[in-house]
């Protein structure tokens, strides 16, 4: 250490200070690197007076918060310094401060963008939801039903249309099942009488003026072919009374004519089919002689595989999923090579996305389903019939995917279900009438309620 003594000065040797670059990367993604931004100076040598006689007395030198120091003995060059160094300081410090605030800012700015789009979608799908009905299958009043809550539920979900299937138990097969078929079909026609916001449609443009009046459409069906009694006379009979899709079987009867996916053994004939056979042919042919749509979800997977090759309209599969998505008793599992021959047949497939068995479905499962069936089937040949959460949710979020556009939502929603209907209603009349009535045999071994014929 040495001293100078023309200036009365201590020299010390020289001090680095390490100076802690704030590392901005980790907070923002806009900045890399605050060096990028701004060139730090290099460590100086700090001169530290600490006390020089003047005229007998001591003065004092204290830091200068940007550097410099305080008691007028800085050069004009020194000074300079000093203030380039405090300007470069806070511009550091504001840089930082930048970081920090849109580090916190920009997640509420993407939470904020998030549901605006979200909100734009909703109001898309709803204006959507106004000029095309929203067809939803398979639904049925149950005992002490209230039906204003049920009419107002179904406006909360945007439902411009139900299929509703006339249920009758397959117990009473070869007994009553017809008489409980129309006493079905007499208290639908009177639970619709009663109120003015179901309206009973026999064709697609009758669905969707309801729909334009602001009115569920109700297309009524037979839940499935037991309740035929084996006689094309009751088929056409239903037709006229207002049934416009007839299930060939329900989930666990099979008939002489067509085997169920399941059976109950004490009700099956000895010589029943696995599939269909030239009876069930014929009651097919005459369903789409007559414009009466054919829903086939219940059906095994010979019968079903017979329907489609066999039947001249689209069919029509209810309250269903791909197999390999759900494979459940509370919708009908589709198998992949089923949904494979629609586009052949022109049928559609009508997706229950609300449950599995006992497990319900999230928005992204229902979606993950929609997108399977288009892939297998293809876009014209999907529809809805149930939907976790809302409808609405759920095709404003599958609205996010560009292939999900306005014509494809429109057809998913029902836009398919009036085409098939449309298409069966074309083939009215133009197929030959068909008089057969079921062989014997297959009938026998049941105490069938028919009287003999001379």
């Amino acid at each position: 250490m040495n001293t100078v003594p023309n200036h009365g000065f201590i020299e010390v040797h020289p001090i680095h200070h390490h100076q802690h670059q704030p590392h901005c990367k980790q907070q923002c993604f806009v900045f890399t690197e605050i060096a990028d931004i701004v060139e730090l100076p290099p460590p100086e040598i700090t001169k530290i007076a600490s006390e020089k006689m003047q005229n007998g007395g001591l003065t004092s030198y204290t830091k200068d918060p940007c550097g410099g120091s305080s008691g007028g003995l800085d050069s004009p060059t020194d000074s300079q310094a000093s203030k380039s160094r405090c300007r470069r300081i806070l511009v550091v410090m504001g840089i930082m401060v930048l970081c920090i605030a849109m580090a916190a800012g920009i997640p509420l700015a993407l939470q904020l963008r998030q549901s605006s789009l979200l909100e734009a979608r909703l109001a898309f799908i709803r204006r959507l939801l106004t000029e095309a009905p929203l067809i939803e299958s398979s639904w049925s009043p149950v005992r002490n039903m209230n039906y204003s809550s049920s009419m107002q539920e179904m406006r909360q979900k945007y439902v411009g249309a139900v299929l509703w299937p006339i249920v009758v138990p397959c117990g009473a097969q070869y007994l009553d099942a017809v008489q409980l078929a129309l006493e079905g079909v007499d208290e639908a026609k009177r639970i619709t009488a009663a109120t003015d916001a179901m309206h009973i449609v026999e064709s697609a443009d009758e669905m969707e003026q309801t729909h334009i009046r602001g009115e569920v459409a109700v297309l009524m069906g037979i839940g499935g072919g037991h309740a035929l009694g084996t006689s094309l006379a009751v088929l056409r009979s239903m037709h006229l009374l207002g049934a416009r899709f007839a299930s060939i079987t329900s989930l666990d009867c099979t008939t002489p004519w067509a085997a169920s996916t399941r059976n109950v053994d004490y009700l099956i004939e000895g010589n029943a089919t696995n599939s269909i056979n030239d009876f069930g042919k014929i009651m097919l042919f005459e369903m789409n002689r007559i414009g009466m749509l054919i829903e086939i979800s219940h059906l095994s997977e010979p019968a079903m595989v017979a329907t489609l090759r066999t039947a001249k309209a689209p069919v029509l599969l209810i309250n269903s999923a791909p197999q390999s998505f759900c494979n459940s008793t509370n919708v009908a599992p589709i198998p992949d090579h089923v949904l494979g021959l629609l586009p052949e047949n022109g049928g559609v497939i009508m997706l229950n996305l609300e449950r599995c068995g006992d497990r319900l479905l999230n928005v992204r499962e229902a979606i993950k389903a929609i997108n399977y069936v288009r892939k297998v089937a293809g876009v014209d040949h999907i529809g809805l019939s149930g939907a976790p959460k809302s409808y609405a949710f759920l095709l404003a979020e599958l609205a996010r995917d560009r292939v999900w556009g306005n014509a494809a939502i429109k057809k998913l929603i029902g836009g398919n279900v009036v085409r098939i209907l449309r298409e069966a209603e074309t083939l009215k009349n133009r197929l030959p009438l068909y008089e057969e009535w079921i062989p014997h045999e297959l009938i026998e071994s049941n105490s069938y309620c028919r009287y003999p014929e001379s």
